[in-house]
């Protein structure tokens, strides 16, 4: 018999706020642990929450971002649990009333197609401590820091059907909260967080499987390798006869493996935050968010192939973090044609980055300096090897000096005298006469010899395009 796997995600995006949801204390990653908390944090008696408004606007850009109903009245409600990482007992949560609900993701999958899975709900609330396991032999210790940072926990509808869906449509959110300027994205440190509900069925039939939770999948390989190893135990518990139990695992990296029984809503004894009242947005508030918004991914990736003739990879590339669109986006307004720019960024200065193993919002050269380079090569002055090998790694280290300065300095000027450009051609076809004779009877990748071989004659002065124009008329 033929299975299919149903998945349905839980993305949890902490947000990057200056301070907690709740609380006045400052959202931090990495410091001294229990040094960024506070009364309210920690649920002392008599201390109060109070709602920080941007936690509130990153949930409802996000929701516009996602074509979600915005709800105009919303309250939070309180979600009883007891575990060591909860230090009020009960975490502040929504339940019957999120933010934003019905909202709509289309993904690109590697094989060209597009696939829709809707969004159930966004829902806001605070984070819980960390656990670390590994710090003592013998007890678990627990890091507060991170307990009321806010979070905004993005519930999909069951409409994934494959692992490769699950990573795609994880990365896309992990894209959009980064461009909203929301979230950092980093699954390794924690910061986005994915929890899978995956059941299996016969293909064809409509009722759903039982389902099974596989909790903190802190990476987006780890998503496809756990659903995969799911899928197959969950089937061959079936081919077996054997009933799969609704129960929450884990990932050990090879395997999942059972942490306890699937809860239900009414183990969590739900009701509304007595300490909250309801919040009712403003059309007035909602419209200054909406306006505030920036260009989406998905808005910029179809531009970038439909008006600026990019390839899928070149958009990909360049629409994967909102630094690489932003300068992409000002070296255009620079007057850089499309192309170039992308050749660029994903050439040279993405090559930087990785060697330096920066960021791109860390890269240290304006893109008005830039663009004065690359309009050297696009006029003539300089070739775009010596563009990309010499002078853009000096202009890095030193971002304020002139690109044709530099050049005149170095000595890196095209050489522009014609009779002594042609002697060098000469020169060069006379001592490859043997090579000259293969070119003429088809071998036309040797064009590419002699035109490096007049180059490096000249020191790298003299431009290859002229260079090349000029062999291929001697030749023809």
């Amino acid at each position: 018999m033929a299975y299919e796997m149903v998945v349905g995600l839980e993305v949890h995006a902490q947000l990057q706020t200056a301070a907690k949801i709740f609380a006045p204390e400052a959202v931090t990653f990495g410091e001294r642990p229990n040094r960024f908390i506070s009364v309210i944090s920690l649920g002392y008696p008599g201390t109060l929450p109070v709602l920080n408004e941007k936690c509130l606007e990153a949930v409802v850009r996000l929701g516009i971002a996602l074509h979600c109903e915005i709800a105009q009245e919303f309250y939070f409600s309180r979600k009883n649990y007891f575990y060591p990482d909860l230090p009020k007992g009960y975490q502040i949560t929504q339940e019957a009333a999120p933010v934003a609900r019905e909202g709509v993701v289309w993904i690109n999958l590697p094989d060209g197609t597009k696939h829709r899975i809707g969004i159930e709900r966004l829902q806001l609330e605070e984070d819980t401590a960390k656990s670390l396991h590994d710090q003592d032999p013998f007890d678990t210790l627990i890091d507060f820091n991170r307990a009321g940072i806010g979070l905004v926990e993005i519930v999909s509808k069951p409409d994934i059907r494959t692992p490769q869906q699950a990573m795609t449509y994880l990365n896309y959110i992990r894209r959009l909260v980064r461009f909203l300027g929301i979230c950092d994205g980093n699954m390794e440190e924690g910061s986005l967080r994915c929890d899978a509900n995956i059941s299996v069925r016969p293909v064809g039939q409509m009722t759903f499987g039982t389902r099974v939770e596989i909790k903190n999948l802190n990476s987006i390989s780890a998503l496809g390798k756990a659903l995969e190893y799911e899928f197959s135990r969950q089937v061959a518990l079936l081919e077996r006869g054997q009933p799969v139990l609704r129960e929450t695992r884990t990932w050990d990296g090879t395997q999942t493996v059972p942490l306890r029984e699937k809860e239900t809503a009414d183990d969590y004894r739900y009701f509304p935050e007595p300490d909250l009242p309801p919040i009712r947005l403003s059309q007035t508030l909602l419209e200054q968010w909406t306006a505030s918004m920036p260009e989406l991914p998905d808005v910029l990736f179809e531009k970038m192939i439909d008006e600026y003739q990019l390839t899928m990879e070149e958009a990909t590339l360049l629409t994967e973090d909102r630094p690489y669109a932003e300068y992409f986006s000002a070296l255009l307004k620079e007057g850089i044609m499309p192309k170039v720019a992308a050749s660029w960024i994903n050439g040279p200065i993405r090559a930087y980055l990785n060697q330096k193993a920066i960021p791109m919002e860390d890269f240290p050269l304006p893109p008005t300096q830039l663009s004065r380079l690359i309009s050297l090569v696009e006029e003539g002055y300089i070739s775009l090897n010596i563009a990309r090998e010499e002078l853009f790694p000096t202009l890095i280290c030193n971002p304020e000096l002139d690109p044709m300065y530099l050049a005149q300095e170095k000595n890196l000027l095209l050489l522009k005298d014609e009779t002594t450009i042609e002697r060098w051609i000469e020169e060069v076809l006379t001592e490859n006469a043997d090579k000259v004779e293969v070119y003429k009877k088809g071998k036309k990748g040797l064009l590419g010899f002699f035109v490096g071989q007049v180059v490096r004659r000249s020191g790298g002065r003299a431009d290859p395009r002229e260079v090349q124009k000029k062999i291929a008329e001697k030749l023809a």
